[in-house]
């Protein structure tokens, strides 16, 4: 890749880790509704524009319950359980366990999406690899009560939705531009999110801090990252791009540890190695597999 495609790449993955972070100083004073609708209103001012004017949209909403179902999985859910678990689980640990994401599509590419599976004895031991990184932080890091381990859990589950949305678009809208979908994603969340932000919205202004990290939650580390990626996509390719996915949990350590001062146990290096050495593995195709 050109020097220009790395500084992209780094700057794609460091603002990928940051959402965590941004969306723990949102959380003081917004509840996970209204900073979910925050962040995507926020990015559909970028998107929609660039899509309409691209005509990304038409084709995509020819079957609108087929992309209101992918984004409904893809999207709106995992957004909700993610800013939700993040209220009591640290930002670091909320981005190490979402970069588990790889190895659930690997997981679910056994049934769903032949194509995708892991290959050979390789792919299996990444899998093995990345679940041990996952045990580890269960077992250590998360042992802050049962609302840290409820807390674990829906951040986890958000990542298997991430996975399980990730296979539909793969299976349903393989042609469609990404940005299209990714526009529909903002659309469909922005609806779907209105009537449950209403009803928690914050009795007086939050504080600058708050509306900043929602401002750049939603501009920057949501729209700009989505346009950058596709960006990527066209430059250097999928598999280039998405090497930003694999780095972006070390940036989400770093700035929680630097910025929100969460506490960095070895525990916590050790499964980020794990898991991000897992989803490599297991993303790992042959010649053969991948002609």
């Amino acid at each position: 890749m050109s020097r220009r495609a790395w500084i992209e790449l780094i700057l794609l993955a460091a603002l990928w880790g940051a959402v965590y972070p941004l969306i723990d100083v949102a959380l003081r004073e917004l509840s996970p509704a209204v900073v979910v609708l925050g962040r995507v209103l926020l990015a559909c001012v970028l998107l929609v524009p660039l899509a309409l004017s691209s005509g990304a949209l038409a084709d995509i909403w020819r079957r609108p319950k087929q992309i209101i179902e992918t984004v409904l999985v893809q999207s709106t859910i995992p957004l909700l359980l993610l800013t939700y678990g993040q209220q009591y689980v640290p930002s670091g640990i909320a981005g190490i366990l979402v970069g588990a994401q790889p190895l659930f599509v690997s997981m679910l590419a056994y049934r769903y999406a032949p194509d995708e599976r892991p290959q050979g004895w390789m792919g299996a031991t990444g899998v093995a690899i990345g679940f041990v990184g996952l045990i580890l932080l269960f077992g250590v890091d998360l042992r802050g009560g049962r609302l840290a381990l409820l807390g674990g859990t829906l951040v986890l589950v958000a990542a298997l939705c991430y996975a399980a949305g990730a296979i539909m678009i793969h299976r349903r809208h393989a042609n469609a531009p990404p940005l299209g979908v990714a526009t529909s994603a903002m659309l469909v969340t922005s609806t779907a999110m209105i009537a449950p932000a209403s009803l928690t919205l914050p009795v007086q202004l939050p504080q600058t801090s708050v509306l900043a990290a929602t401002m750049l939650l939603g501009i920057a580390c949501t729209g700009m990252t989505l346009v950058l990626f596709y960006t990527l996509i066209a430059r250097s390719g999928p598999a280039r791009a998405a090497l930003a996915f694999y780095l972006s949990p070390a940036f989400a350590v770093i700035f929680g540890t630097v910025f929100l001062r969460e506490q960095l146990t070895p525990t916590t290096i050790v499964g980020l190695g794990a898991i991000i050495t897992g989803c490599l593995l297991a993303a790992q195709r042959t010649d053969k597999s991948a002609a």
